[in-house]
Formats: structure tokens, C-alpha cells, sequence
């Protein structure tokens, strides 16, 4: 199962909790001003002489500054030099344009540096209908899981993307498909309300799980898989067992549709956000506290943070901005604020947060050395390859960071990142 969060990681977020402290009154705010990249720059190293094109917006601008970036290649060695246009950006606020060991671009602007990560390969899943939708990793990283809109489930092998299965018995719409912890089993649900679950090995053997009255829109797998979370657009999540067909529990929330849901990293909690603007984050043991926030706009995406206990929880909205909650204090920790369209995946890794958006975009932030005031920022690293089209999933495998887009394709990256 591919992880959202950083299960196996065991880091916390010591400087997380020291930065609630300090800013318990005051959230900070970060305004991303990350440069935009043309999204095939990584081909061009193959030349000895080529260009691509740098832009920056700043926030309260209303167009984006391009300027080209020249490339000479001499053997091994490439040189880089920046060729502002007409504008108010100039050459001197480049201090670097360089390439690592991994050939990923170090470009330094203003005092504040991205690392640009092209892919190590794009695949196109040709057992499908349409761009997969909901994608998911095997825990071994060999074969892949993808869902299209039309119905289709298949699992494709990891290195070829050739079809070994199609997994059948949904109708329209896929919205989810994870893998069980083992990889041996695939869950997945979409706008026909069922829960389809099969083992794998033994297709087409499945189980379905009725109770949900509209569209399945999310997962949180428990343990090692016996039993199973479900959210809705009918406004409800379920606990499930794997051996019964009826649902064991259900918490109605009345505030809307359930958009997706997040499990924390030891499972004990799980937390839902509904279009309602509203998020609820529930302990599975105990008491079975609920606690709801109230967000400021409609949200999209969800994920827990790394620590134990799923301390905070990570917000994707509509309109592009990303927020940290402390769900035990009911409060805002600190947000970024993007203009990179609508967030479509949150995940946590490496200390980093990965945020995916309809406009391409696959920025990647240290959330422990953000800063605790409000400042105009820069994302660590951006995963580059999709050509303004929308990333809807992403998955992790060790240090294999997969997405799929809406031009269908499966692009694979190497996280050359540190703890």
C-alpha cells in the first residue's frame, strides 16, 4: 500500500509543536512564490546548445515574467545562463542555475531556492478508457492500481505498464482505489455506492460491501486490512469488518457531501472534511472523541502529519491555499497560500509536505523549517512534467514519487530527500 503520510518514517514535529507555541494567537501565513518551469526542461540536456523558460508571478501581480534560460553542454558539464526580458526581473537575481549529481535544476532567485525534479519515466496505463483518476503503488513498488472514470480497474505491472488484470463489477465512475497493506488486496469505490474489495491472486473472487446511499468517495485502511473506513457523498463514514457485508458503525455528519478521508499514521484516528467547509477528526479507540473545525473555504484534499498521533492535519482547498490544524486544540497552526489552482492530493513525506494542483503543479514544502512569521516563500523541490494539466492522485514508494495526470500519464520521480 502506497503510504500517505510517512508510515515507517517514525519522525515527529518537534518544530511543528514549538511553532504552535509560538504562533497560538498569530497562525503564520506563507505566500508560495515559486517559479513555474517549462514542463519538458529536463529534455532539454540531451542537446548541446537549448532553452527552456523560467516565470515567476509575484503574489499580487496580474501576469507572469518569463525569461529564457540558455543551456550549453560541453561533455558532462552544462552551463547555464539567464536571459531576462523586458521587466523588473533582472539576471543578478539569479545567484544559481545548476544542476546536481541527479541532473535535477538548483535554480536560486532572490535569496530563495527550488530544486526542479524531472521524471524518470512516463508511462501511459493503456488498459484504461480515460486518465486514471485513483492510482495506487503495490507495497513491493512491482505493479500499480489505476481507476478511470468509464469503470475500469486494472492493476498494470510497475516497469512496463502492460495490463496483468482488469478487476471487474463496478459501473460509471471509479473516485478510489487503494492496496491493502499486503498488496495482495484492492479496495475500490465509486459513483455505483458499492464497496468492491478482491484479493488479487485469486481473481475474480471479490466482496462488496452495500450501505452507502450515494457516491464512495474515500478509504483509511486499518492495520493490516481486517477491517476498513468508507466516506460518502451521502454525508457518512463507515467502519467495516472484512467478514461481515454490513457496516459495524457509522458516523453521520450532516455537512455535506464527505470529499475524502485520512488515517493517521498508528491508525488511531481518522479525519473527514465535507464541502460544508468542515473538517472532523475522530479517535478510533477510547472514548472515540470527535472534534470539528470549522474551515474557511470549500476543501479538497486531505492528509494527516507524520507523528504518531496525528497531531495535525493537513487541508487542501479549492482556491489553492494549504492549512495545518492541531486537531487536539481545534486551531489553525499556519497556512500557505497559493495560485496554483484547486488542491487535488496532500501527502506527507520526508518532513515535507507534497501538494498536488489542477494546474499541473507538484510542490513540495519543509514543513519544519517554514517559517513561523508570515513570509513570501519558495517550495523546496517541484515536480515538473505535466503540462498545466490537472495531477489527481499521487502515491509513495520508498523513494519512488508516482503521479497520474489528466494527459494519462504515470510519472515516476526519485526523491533524493533527507529527513
Amino acid at each position: 500500500m502506497a503510504i500517505n503520510g510517512s508510515k515507517g518514517i517514525g519522525t515527529t514535529l518537534q518544530t511543528t509543536i514549538k511553532m504552535e507555541a509560538e504562533t497560538a494567537q498569530n497562525p503564520s501565513k506563507n505566500i508560495d512564490e515559486t517559479l513555474s518551469i517549462q514542463h519538458d526542461w529536463h529534455l532539454n540536456l540531451r542537446e548541446p546548445v537549448s532553452q527552456f523558460y523560467l516565470g515567476i508571478k509575484k503574489f499580487e501581480a496580474t501576469k507572469t515574467e518569463f525569461f529564457q534560460v540558455q543551456i550549453t553542454k560541453l561533455v558532462d558539464e552544462y552551463g547555464f545562463a539567464v536571459m531576462p526580458e523586458e521587466g523588473s526581473i533582472k539576471s543578478s537575481d539569479f545567484t544559481d542555475v545548476s544542476l546536481d549529481e541527479h541532473k535535477n535544476l538548483h535554480v536560486t532567485f532572490q535569496g530563495r531556492t527550488t530544486i526542479f525534479v524531472g521524471p524518470t519515466s512516463e508511462q501511459n496505463l493503456r488498459g484504461l478508457q480515460s486518465a486514471p483518476r485513483s492510482f495506487d503503488v503495490s507495497c513491493t513498488g512491482s505493479t500499480f492500481v489505476a481507476a478511470d472514470s468509464s469503470g475500469k480497474l486494472i492493476i498494470a505491472n510497475s516497469r512496463t505498464a502492460e495490463t496483468l488484470t482488469e478487476l471487474t463489477g463496478h459501473t460509471m465512475d471509479i473516485y478510489r482505489c487503494m492496496y491493502f497493506p499486503s498488496g495482495l488486496v484492492v479496495i475500490g469505490g465509486g459513483m455505483d455506492m458499492a464497496i468492491r474489495v478482491w484479493a488479487v491472486d485469486k481473481v475474480p473472487a471479490q466482496k462488496t460491501f452495500v450501505g452507502h446511499t450515494k457516491a464512495v468517495t474515500g478509504f483509511g485502511i486499518i492495520g493490516v486490512g481486517r477491517e476498513f473506513l468508507s466516506c460518502s457523498n451521502d454525508g457518512t463514514v463507515r467502519f467495516w469488518s472484512c467478514k461481515n457485508a454490513a457496516p459495524t458503525e457509522t458516523w453521520s455528519f450532516e455537512k455535506g457531501k464527505c470529499i475524502d478521508m485520512a488515517m493517521s499514521v498508528d491508525d488511531s484516528r481518522f479525519a473527514v472534511i465535507c464541502e460544508n467547509n468542515f473538517l472532523s477528526a475522530i479517535d478510533l479507540h477510547g472514548d472515540k472523541i470527535r472534534r470539528d473545525i470549522q474551515l474557511p473555504s470549500v476543501p479538497t484534499a486531505l492528509c494527516f502529519s507524520g507523528d504518531e498521533g496525528g497531531k495535525a492535519v493537513f487541508v487542501g482547498f479549492e482556491d489553492g491555499h494549504v492549512a495545518a490544524y492541531n486537531v487536539s486544540d481545534r486551531r489553525l497552526i499556519g497556512e500557505i497560500v497559493t495560485k496554483k489552482g484547486s488542491v487535488t492530493c496532500l501527502k506527507y513525506y520526508c518532513n515535507r509536505l507534497i501538494a498536488s494542483f489542477t494546474t499541473g503543479n507538484v510542490l513540495a514544502f519543509p514543513i519544519l523549517s517554514l517559517p513561523t512569521s508570515s513570509s513570501i516563500i519558495s517550495a523546496e523541490y517541484e515536480l515538473t512534467g505535466a503540462d498545466c494539466e490537472p495531477v489527481y492522485d499521487m502515491a509513495i514508494y520508498q523513494k519512488n514519487i508516482y503521479t497520474c495526470c489528466r494527459d494519462g500519464k504515470i510519472r515516476t520521480y526519485k526523491a533524493q530527500w533527507s529527513l
